[in-house]
């Protein structure tokens, strides 16, 4: 649903008019136009209907949602009328691909949303590597989506990555731009022809084996931590495709265990956590940390 309170008029000005003036997309004003529900004032109204300073507009959008539902079990982490965060468990595709046509986190909510009873769609804010584990925020509605972009709202995103090898440096803040590699779909690379990718890594503790990070992304480029760090000569453990070893773990050890957001809605400040999945738990025993005195809550 979309809610506008409309401000200061200078003119007549028509319901959709009114939508434009608070930032309502020209895409999402066609489709209002076309198959939106409409009240003002609680009234049912029209799109070419006039409206005044402070009136309330409400829009019902009727949602479709193009994936086939399976009974895949998802964790919510938080959940919303306008947004959910899932703990997407390692090797769990965020959608379907050419290759992967079902069994994946969008076929995983469409199942959920039937079975809640919701009319939602599926709107990834950010996406993670296929066996990449943590935290994906996703809006039900495209406009809440859109919303995060029109009102300049930042959301952060933090990962708990395990490097092998003594890092470098406590703190280092990497402006390396990536690209893809050549001849391959899959490999990317630091380029200085690449897009531009921001990442700040934060070693948490380290051994001669082993060096914890939490890591923020600015930017959300394709492998980006994965290839930041095997730059440095520290690939993740696990991380075959950028030279890590698969013996203590048998996929790249990365978790994105804490989103923080301001609401596009309610404008409340929001921090979701997720608990460290088991194999990169094994991963700290191997290495003697304790999680609950590293990881800042």
């Amino acid at each position: 649903m979309i809610e506008v309170i409309v401000g200061r008029l200078e003119k007549k000005t028509s319901l959709l008019g009114a939508l434009r003036h608070a930032g309502v997309s020209a895409t999402m004003r066609r489709r209002i136009k076309h198959n939106g529900i409409c009240t003002c004032n609680g009234r049912a109204a029209d799109t070419r209907d006039f409206v005044s300073t402070g009136d309330v507009i409400r829009v019902e959008l009727p949602e479709s949602n193009p994936f086939q539902p399976e009974p895949i079990p998802v964790e919510i982490a938080y959940e919303d009328d306008y947004i959910i965060a899932v703990n997407k468990p390692a090797g769990l595709l965020m959608h379907p691909t050419s290759g992967a046509h079902d069994g994946t986190l969008a076929n995983a909510l469409a199942w959920y949303y039937q079975k809640t009873g919701q009319n939602c769609s599926y709107h990834p804010m950010h996406r993670l590597d296929r066996n990449t584990s943590g935290l994906c925020l996703i809006a039900k509605q495209p406009q809440i989506q859109y919303a995060f972009s029109r009102q300049h709202l930042d959301y952060h995103r933090y990962y708990l990555a395990v490097a092998e090898g003594r890092f470098p440096a406590r703190r280092l803040t990497i402006h390396w731009p990536i690209s893809r590699a050549p001849d391959s779909i899959i490999l990317r690379r630091t380029d200085a022809d690449g897009k531009p990718a921001h990442t700040d890594i934060q070693c948490l503790a380290d051994t001669d084996d082993f060096s914890l990070l939490q890591v923020t992304l600015h930017t959300g480029r394709t492998h980006q931590i994965r290839v930041h760090c095997a730059s440095l000569g520290h690939p993740l453990c696990g991380d075959d495709l950028y030279g890590g070893s698969r013996t203590k773990i048998a996929r790249q050890a990365l978790h994105a265990f804490r989103i923080q957001f301001t609401h596009p809605v309610s404008g409340t400040f929001i921090t979701v956590n997720s608990p460290l999945p088991a194999d990169m738990q094994q991963l700290f025993c191997c290495a003697g940390w304790d999680y609950h005195n590293l990881v800042p809550l």
